[in-house]
């Protein structure tokens, strides 16, 4: 997972939401440094000395960004055609936050992007300091790494050098992700932008490694499981935090908040533990820390991607569904409400059956979700 960042607007950003001069100052310099450190992926690939692992990816790299603007329509410019080393494990730490009696995230406010549910920082001490601040406020609070980023196609994103460190479905996943960032953004609309996001970089890279000669082969295989594995996840978690919406709902306080509390957040760490899911991709999700926060963070990427797989499975091909998506959207209001209406509306033309399942496709029963 990621996260929409335009750092080279950082100072207009800082001002306008109040950051300190330190916080613009430092947004600066790191986005100037990966930018500057840009190796374009052609000259890098001409190294003798480079291992042939890393050659595999970066040849991967380039195809996945000609098979995204070829095959799925999405918008590539100039993203990833280069690459920059990153120190670090990460590009930046997200710190999000959560009043504790209520599911409702701390927002900050940003031009171009509107306001978003998260905030970044450049070292873990940082953001464990500014988690530690808000706790005391009376949030709960999460702070994760994140590898990745889009600037929105204002510039020629790199790929960090750390996606190299992830297998290929998971490098391509992430391409994808990006790139329909490039292509559809809506200010102000976080949770819909990396839901849908999520959607295209699954399914992107399911029909990228199951198609051609790549059908039999064992990333086929791991892609298709990806995306099983992400909408059984959303499920549960929409479940659940269905289920703590209800009871935060009766406005409980003292021991009965803090009990309810412990009691829900132990019942979605068992229910994702019971979800058969590959261990070490999604799976860790149940062994990490649970409250408010983290449950916010991560429906922020994976909010009704049922909705998004029928239009794709209505839609027979996913250029088709990010064409209407990005129509859907630029009609305004709720992205969500106007991606319904758009489902509600017959096909235009004859209604046909959807086609015959071939590798890597299975519609949201196959995995066994309800509607909540």
């Amino acid at each position: 997972m990621t996260a929409l960042r335009a750092l080279a607007l950082a100072v207009a950003a800082g001002l306008a939401s109040g950051c300190s001069a330190g916080y613009v100052a430092r947004a600066a310099y790191e986005e100037a440094r990966i930018l500057w450190r840009r190796q374009p992926i052609e000259q890098v690939l001409e190294r003798p000395s480079l291992p042939d692992a890393e050659k595999r990816k970066l040849q991967l790299v380039l195809e996945v960004r000609r098979y995204a603007e070829e095959h799925v329509g999405l918008s590539v410019g100039g993203s990833f055609r280069s690459i920059s080393r990153i120190d670090g494990g990460a590009v930046v730490q997200l710190l999000v936050a959560s009043r504790r009696d209520r599911l409702e995230p701390r927002t900050w406010w940003f031009p171009i992007v509107g306001r978003v549910p998260y905030k970044g920082f450049f070292s873990k001490p940082a953001a464990a300091a500014a988690a530690a601040a808000l706790e005391r406020e009376g949030y709960d609070t999460h702070v994760r790494p994140a590898i990745a980023f889009s600037t929105l196609g204002w510039f020629d994103d790199p790929l960090p050098s750390l996606l190299l460190q992830r297998d290929e479905v998971t490098l391509a996943e992430v391409i994808f992700h990006e790139l329909f960032h490039n292509t559809l953004f809506l200010p102000g609309e976080v949770t819909f932008d990396e839901s849908a996001a999520t959607f295209v970089g699954h399914r992107a890279a399911v029909e990228f490694f199951c198609s051609g000669e790549r059908a039999a082969s064992p990333q086929c295989a791991q892609a298709t499981q990806d995306w099983r594995d992400t909408l059984t996840i959303a499920a549960a978690l929409a479940d659940g935090i269905s289920r703590l919406e209800s009871f935060y709902a009766a406005r409980p306080a003292g021991a009965e908040l803090e009990e309810g509390r412990r009691r829900a957040f132990a019942e979605i760490r068992e229910r994702l533990r019971s979800l058969k899911l590959q261990p070490g991709r999604r799976a860790d999700f149940a062994a990490g820390p649970i409250n408010n926060a983290s449950l916010l963070e991560q429906r922020v990427y994976l909010r009704d991607l049922d909705l998004f797989e029928m239009l794709y499975r209505r839609e027979r091909s996913l250029p088709a569904a990010v064409r209407l998506l990005c129509t859907a959207a630029a009609k305004g209001g709720d992205p969500f409400g106007r991606l319904r209406e758009a489902l509600a509306e017959p096909p235009p033309g004859d209604v046909v059956p959807p086609r015959p399942a071939r590798a890597g496709e299975f519609s949201p029963t196959d995995v066994g979700y309800t509607r909540q």
